[in-house]
């Protein structure tokens, strides 16, 4: 190799000697009278290596091209490290790539991280404004109520939850861990949001125990309590069970903050409601009389008339009166007629309007949005779900009157059910579906998720 490479150099050598002896053309020689014939070759073996004459003739060679420490990539850095001995890979800026891939300090309640907690004993906290006393009040939380920390201060934060946004003072509030921990010693009641699909539940706290069924991801169940790697929950229908830890997000139930604006407008829609109900137990009850005056009257007026008879007997008769033409009703419907009667029960839709409505489990929350993929508040929610179902219903408020009050324990898959500032639509088994928050989307949770609920609305029925 080397008596060859030194033959090579000699031919350049020899072809640069005869280069001088080449005549330019007098046209010519203007363009090129400032160039040396020495500066011609020097230009043409400092080209780019793949058009250097040795490297034509010899290949390259085996030892690669020195790249400088500072040119390295980031990914480069890393295999370097990896796989080169440590005096090889000296870098400037190792200090700063250890500080980038050092891992975060683990957090033991990651539900609180950045967030805090309301840690008064009892009633709400006043959201002010500025860090002052003295400033207005924008809103309220309750009493273990969770909010994201915007700016935190020596004695006055700035919090965001739910549409509100304001100061709260330190006193009252307890930040990330020891805020969970906080809830730990106060027993505040914790729920779990489901990671997976088709999680088994088991009878009890082991591998080996027999499976009661299996729940779904983002699907939601009330805590009983937690021992040795297990949660014990209570299910739909009321069945308790276990669920590993490990495919399960264990949160404490903290509600959000309410604005001024919204504590005034559920006022006024639980007066409206206290109005309503208080004139439909009048009307009743001037009913009731009006038809006990009317039966007093017709005793006393046929007591000496052969073709009289008891207030009893007149019931028995509007009775059997009914049902004749209810029969009669009946037999008008010929065949024809019957092919289209709604094959849909009042049941099968409830069951397939809660069917539809899990579809969109886990889409996000945006306060004021109606769309269930794109994002949607409470009432936006269930409004939409009726939509789909031919049923025109209003938005916010609105529902909180439209349809039939019913209570609580009445309420079937479908219904309405009403909160402080809040609505759902029940699926069953004392669970609800609904638009939650910004941080959880639409979820299911528990009956009891926010509080005793205040009243139902059967919409389906009564439209």
């Amino acid at each position: 190799m080397y008596k060859r490479s030194r033959k090579i150099l000699a031919t350049g050598l020899t072809t640069a000697l005869l280069v001088t002896s080449i005549v330019i053309p007098a046209s010519a020689a203007n363009d090129i009278n400032s160039v040396s014939i020495s500066a011609m070759v020097e230009d043409y073996i400092t080209e780019s290596v793949a058009e250097d004459p040795i490297t034509e003739l010899v290949g390259p060679t085996t030892t690669p091209p020195v790249i400088p420490a500072t040119n390295i990539s980031q990914k480069e850095t890393n295999l370097v490290e990896e796989g080169k001995p440590e005096e090889e890979t000296a870098d400037p800026t190792e200090e700063k790539q250890e500080e980038i891939t050092t891992p975060e300090a683990k957090v033991k309640y990651p539900q609180f991280k950045d967030r805090v907690i309301v840690k008064i004993d009892s009633g709400v906290l006043n959201i002010r404004a500025e860090g002052d006393p003295e400033a207005e009040i924008v809103g309220t939380i309750d009493r273990a109520g969770i909010a994201l920390v915007e700016e935190k201060g020596n004695g006055w934060t700035k919090i965001g939850s739910g549409n509100c946004e304001g100061y709260v003072k330190n006193d009252y509030i307890a930040f990330g861990d020891d805020a969970g921990e906080w809830a730990e010693a106060n027993n505040i009641p914790k729920y779990i949001k489901v990671q997976g699909n088709g999680l088994r539940v088991r009878k009890d706290a082991d591998m080996d125990a027999d499976i009661l069924d299996a729940v779904y991801e983002n699907e939601t169940y009330s805590v009983l309590g937690e021992t040795d790697g297990w949660v014990k929950i209570e299910m739909y229908d009321g069945t308790v069970g276990y669920v590993s830890e490990d495919y399960v997000e264990v949160r404490f139930e903290t509600p959000r903050a309410k604005t001024v604006e919204e504590i005034e407008e559920m006022r006024k829609a639980e007066e409206a409601d206290a109005l309503r109900e208080k004139q439909r137990q009048e009307e009743e009850e001037r009913a009731r009389k009006e038809e006990e005056s009317n039966n007093s009257n017709s005793s006393s007026g046929s007591g000496n008339s052969s073709s009289g008879s008891s207030a009893a007997e007149r019931s028995e008769e509007r009775i059997k009166r009914t049902e004749e033409i209810k029969k009669e009703n009946e037999s008008t419907i010929t065949e024809e007629e019957e092919e289209y009667v709604a094959p849909t029960t009042h049941a099968e839709l409830r069951a397939d309007m809660v069917a539809y409505a899990k579809q969109f489990l886990g889409n996000p929350y945006v306060y004021g949005g109606t769309s269930l993929t794109e994002g949607c508040d409470c009432s936006g929610f269930t409004m939409r779900i009726y939509e789909h179902f031919g049923y025109s219903i209003p938005r916010a408020g609105g529902q909180r009157t439209f349809g039939k009050l019913i209570t609580v324990s009445e309420a079937q898959p479908g219904d309405l059910i009403f909160y402080t500032g809040h609505v759902t639509m029940y699926i069953g088994d004392g669970k609800v579906i609904h638009a939650s928050s910004e941080r959880v989307g639409i979820i299911i949770s528990s009956l009891s998720y926010s509080g005793t609920p205040l009243f139902a609305r059967n919409i389906i029925d009564a439209y």
